[in-house]
Parts: C-alpha cells; sequence; structure tokens
C-alpha cells in the first residue's frame, strides 16, 4: 500500500530532489531564483546547494547572472560529475537506449533493429546493449524503461501488446534490476513520451497536459496536475481503442471502429497507395502533401484524429495538446486545422484557447522519456541514498 505521510528523511529528499528538479530543468539558475520557485528560506537553499555541491551533482558556473536589483547573484549549473541516467525503450520493431545526463543532454544512443519474436531475445538485446551503456558509463546511478503496451506499471511487465509474436507478461523492471543492482523505473511509453515533455520539452509550462502518438498503433500520455496518471490497478491510459463508429470495421482488441483502424500510419499509407498509384513510405508521402490526392487521405485522416481528440478533451478539460511520432512529419496547416476545430466545439472553457503543437523532442519523446523516467524518480526523492 503506498504510505500517505513523509517523515523527515522523506521530506528532505523531497526538497533536495525539488531543487535538483529546478536546476537540471532550467527553471532556476541561482541560488535567489530556487529560494523563489521553492518557497524555502535563503539559508535552507544555501545548505542544500552546499550540500550537492560536496555531493559533486552541481558547481557554481562562470556564466554571469544580470540581477535587477544589488549583486549578481552566483549561477549553478548539473556538474558534470553527476551521476548519469540510462533509458531503454522497446518497440515493435527495435530496442534502443540512450545514455543521458541529469540535464537530458544525450551522451550516447545505440539501437538494435530488428524483429524480435521471443522473450529471451527481447531481454537478449536489451542487455547487450546495457551492457555498451556501461562500458561508456560506471556512474550511472538508476535505468528507466519505456515499453509499448499495454503494460502494468506497479509489477513492472509488458502484459500482450498486439503484434509482438505473443511475447507477454515479461518482468522487465524485475530482469534489469536483478542483473545490474540498480533501481529501474517503467512505465509505458507515451506516458514517458510526455514526461520527457513535461520536465524539458514543450509541456515544461503546462500541469495538464495530453499527447498522442500516431504509428503502427495511436497511443497516449496523460498528465494531471503535474502528475501522470495510471489506474490503481497499474496500467497506463490509451486512446487508439475509442470508437468513431460502433458499426465500424472489427479491431484486433474486439472492438468496433477503433480510432487506431482509421488513423495508425500503415493504415493511412495503404490508403495513400490506393488514392495515388504510387508505392511510397509514409514519411515520403507526406513530403508531397501538397498533391491533391495525399491531402485528400490525410484531411480525412486528421478530421478522424480531431474527432477523437474533442471527446478527450470534453472528459480532460487539459491544457495542452501534444502530437508525437509520425504526426511530428505533418505539415503545420495540419496541427493548425485540429487545434481550430478543437477551440471551436470543445464544450468547457469556451474563453480558453488550447495550443495544439508537435513534440519538442520529435520521435525521440519516447526514448528520452524512458531516460526521464529515471530521472523523474531521482526529482520526486524516490531513490534512497541518492543524496546520502
Amino acid at each position: 500500500m503506498r504510505k500517505l505521510g513523509k517523515n523527515k528523511a522523506d521530506q528532505k529528499r523531497s526538497n533536495w530532489g525539488l531543487v535538483l528538479k529546478l536546476l537540471a530543468t532550467g527553471k532556476c539558475n541561482s541560488r535567489i531564483d530556487l529560494a523563489r520557485a521553492t518557497g524555502l528560506t535563503k539559508p535552507a537553499i544555501s545548505q542544500i546547494v552546499g550540500e550537492f555541491i560536496h555531493l559533486d551533482l552541481v558547481e557554481e558556473s562562470d556564466k554571469e547572472i544580470r540581477a535587477e536589483l544589488g549583486r549578481n547573484p552566483t549561477g549553478l549549473i548539473i556538474s558534470p560529475k553527476a551521476p548519469k541516467v540510462i533509458g531503454v525503450l522497446i518497440d515493435r520493431a527495435f530496442c534502443a537506449v540512450v545514455l543521458a545526463d541529469l540535464n537530458l543532454h544525450v551522451i550516447r544512443r545505440e539501437e538494435i533493429r530488428k524483429e524480435i519474436f521471443t522473450e529471451a531475445e527481447l531481454m537478449e538485446n536489451v542487455f547487450q546493449l546495457l551492457d555498451l551503456m556501461f562500458t561508456e558509463e560506471q556512474n550511472a546511478a538508476v535505468i528507466g524503461i519505456a515499453s509499448i503496451g499495454p503494460v502494468n506499471v506497479s509489477e513492472g511487465m509488458i502484459v500482450n501488446p498486439y503484434h509482438f509474436h505473443d511475447i507477454h507478461d515479461v518482468k522487465i523492471r524485475k530482469k534489469i534490476e536483478e542483473r545490474y543492482k540498480l533501481p529501474v523505473f517503467f512505465d509505458h511509453d507515451n506516458q514517458s513520451a510526455v514526461l520527457a515533455e513535461s520536465l524539458y520539452g514543450n509541456g515544461r509550462n503546462y500541469q495538464d497536459m495530453l499527447l498522442v502518438s500516431i504509428s503502427r498503433g495511436v497511443g497516449c500520455g496523460i498528465i494531471v496536475q503535474g502528475h501522470r496518471i495510471h489506474s490503481s490497478y497499474g496500467y497506463a491510459p490509451e486512446i487508439g481503442h475509442i470508437s468513431l463508429d460502433h458499426n465500424g470495421e472489427v479491431c484486433i482488441c474486439g472492438n468496433r471502429g477503433c480510432l487506431e483502424l482509421y488513423v495508425n500510419s500503415e493504415h493511412v499509407r495503404s490508403r495513400l497507395m490506393a488514392a495515388t498509384g504510387k508505392d511510397m513510405s509514409y514519411d515520403d508521402f507526406i513530403a508531397v502533401s501538397e498533391d491533391p490526392d495525399v491531402d485528400k487521405v490525410m484531411l480525412e485522416c486528421v478530421d478522424n484524429l480531431t474527432s477523437a481528440l474533442i471527446s478527450v478533451m470534453n472528459i480532460l478539460n487539459t491544457q495542452l495538446i501534444l502530437l508525437g511520432m509520425d504526426c511530428c512529419l505533418w505539415p503545420d496547416r495540419y496541427i493548425e486545422r485540429i487545434e481550430e476545430e478543437i477551440n471551436r466545439v470543445k464544450f468547457g472553457n469556451k474563453n480558453i484557447r488550447i495550443p495544439v503543437k508537435k513534440t519538442y523532442f520529435m520521435r525521440d519523446s519516447q526514448l528520452l522519456g524512458a531516460a526521464c523516467n529515471g530521472i523523474n524518480a531521482i526529482f520526486n526523492g524516490d531513490i534512497p541514498g541518492f543524496f546520502d
């Protein structure tokens, strides 16, 4: 059962994690900024920063910070000696890893692109990639994992993704913890992506946001009041199986007329090939979207997505919508069309315009989100001993 109270040690980790988060994500860069942002006293901030410097987490910067009045404050930056994080992304067609610092600057990334048929092959690929990261960096403090879903976050388990050769019930968090003896944090790939965007990307100034990614499937990540949402059973939200037509085609999930059937990239590419008579990749079709035949198919895709987004918006009343993966290729006129229609017909918050943007990290949001699963655990004070 999740504990509700906080003891003195918990409170310390929480405050220290918050201070580190504000520095690492660029929201603060001096002791004065930190005191204002946290509400902690200047002596308390000075003590925390002093400990961070002693632990090689933070160092003072030579870069001058201009103050409005009085002395220019001394700048603070994340130390190059600070522990690093590793992120692992599991997709249907590949496994990828990234080594990053607490500013989410990428130090190294590697991937293996091949179809995976068994759980043993999956774990072999993951371990091979992780071993490469540990040859690069010995000072890794935490590993984050992001995976296609469905996933059970509480159990750290990849449940039963479609089109994944019946690979199911993989307790990947436990397997990686046992091999590398490090804390491991796990989530759905799109829940991980929305976390990366919230901490470092286009969602930095928002507390409520919806991220939707389109590729072979359609997934989402949701943040409400600054926190990702999961069910009490540990499951992440899904958007691809919202029904647009209860009399429509039967989806692989068993429902009819699911959004995924109308907007996933493979389906849209098939329709584009039929409409144009050309055998091209999805990316290449988007590059010629001014072609009337291509535009007609794409507009239908955009409008189907918009219809689903309006329904979700009327439930969440979120502040921001982010579009990721293959949506990042779409020309701006499609993004603007979605934004205009959502704001025209949404039921609540009529006086507040909801922006629709592409993800800042484009197609890398999921991979960097994997690393952010680990980084966020540090910020939340969830790794005992990290600040000791």
